[in-house]
């Protein structure tokens, strides 16, 4: 998935500093700014028990799918209406319900909806952040998602991995760079392919996992745990309104939406952490609050907390190290007016700052 601060490429820098301060192989891990969930997963798979929160409703969606769901869905009730008419007990394998599921959601017929209205080339406002055809077919899964939902056909865990998948599958033929802060005037090619949902990489899990979608800085006091991971946005750059098309297809409240590129109202979900006024008295009240025996972070050297304001307020908790790792930085657009990146040959030193609390 296109994300700010997708830590997939660096689980394996994670893992390094984990190993060499020999941190506990179990108990509880928490991820307090989540995104995509690829962290907490990765230590979900570990067999640590999870705590994941995420202010945004798209990852709140993937903490459902992958975090708090530990099974394969059976889709009993779906299965057995009208619309498919199979008997569960007569399928050969667990995973057969999901990709049947799938299969019939793939197959569905494009409506003109929301998603086209606003958000395709022949739709009202002749935006173009996906074909037409592909906003008709994710116009009429994410109805259809919403209608099985309503007419209890999908308990929890079905509708968070079908809508999991779904903007997955969106997001993959988006006509972007990397963010919904823009759409591309000419068309890049993985958006002109067929919207085609897949069926998640589930984990199966014995463990209880706990997810919230709240404020990290007003629910941190409350939780305990052995791990404390802290992947906080890095820059000026408000992950609402970036990310706003997966925010309106996991609400699918119908916003009113504005300007170029048809963006919903988010000020209450602006992140304290991308304000440079506000960051560092954030951060400093998070870690205060903090009550964990591990503190990870993750950062980078064109962050806008100061690396000293860093060190100084982890090192109120104990003696802080940190571990560096040279690294591309994710970039949607070149440097311009109103944006310049601090380091220019796209290089930027990716840093982990490890505390054992005192």
């Amino acid at each position: 998935m296109k994300y700010i601060g997708n830590k997939q490429r660096l689980l394996d820098f994670i893992d390094s500093v984990v190993q060499k301060e020999g941190l506990p192989q179990n108990g509880i891990f928490i991820d307090i700014f989540t995104g995509t969930t690829n962290v907490a997963q990765h230590y979900k798979k570990k067999g640590y028990r999870i705590i994941a929160n995420d202010f945004m409703t798209y990852s709140y969606v993937f903490q459902q799918a992958y975090i708090k769901n530990n099974q394969v869905p059976k889709f009993n009730n779906l299965l057995h209406s009208r619309n498919f008419n199979i008997n569960p007990k007569s399928l050969k394998s667990k995973y057969e319900p999901l990709k049947i599921v799938i299969d019939y959601l793939n197959k569905l017929p494009g409506k003109k909806g929301f998603i086209f209205q606003n958000y395709a080339p022949d739709g009202k406002f002749k935006r173009q952040f996906f074909s037409n055809e592909n906003a008709m077919r994710i116009d009429a899964t994410r109805g259809q998602l919403d209608k099985w939902e309503k007419d209890g056909l999908v308990n929890e865990s079905e509708f968070y991995i079908l809508l999991a998948s779904l903007i997955d599958a969106a997001d993959f033929v988006a006509n972007i760079s990397g963010t919904y802060g823009a759409y591309l005037k000419i068309w890049r090619s993985m958006a002109l392919k067929p919207f085609t949902m897949s069926a998640p990489n589930l984990i199966e899990s014995n463990l209880e996992h706990w997810i919230y979608q709240e404020d990290s800085n007003k629910i941190i006091g409350d939780l305990k745990g052995d791990i404390f991971y802290i992947d906080p946005p890095y820059n000026t750059r408000q992950y609402a309104a970036n990310f706003h098309i997966l925010e309106t297809l996991a609400r699918w409240d119908n916003p009113q939406v504005y300007g170029k590129t048809g963006l919903r109202p988010y000020e209450e979900q602006k992140s304290a952490y991308s304000q440079r006024t506000k960051c560092e008295d954030a951060f400093a009240d998070l870690i205060n609050k903090a009550r964990t025996d591990y503190i990870l972070m993750s950062y980078n050297n064109e962050g806008i907390i100061p690396h000293k304001f860093i060190l100084d307020t982890l090192g109120r908790k104990g003696e802080v190290k940190v571990y560096t790792k040279n690294y591309r930085r994710f970039r949607t657009e070149r440097d311009h007016e109103n944006r310049h990146y601090k380091v220019p040959d796209d290089k930027v030193q990716e840093l982990i700052y490890f505390v054992k609390v005192r």
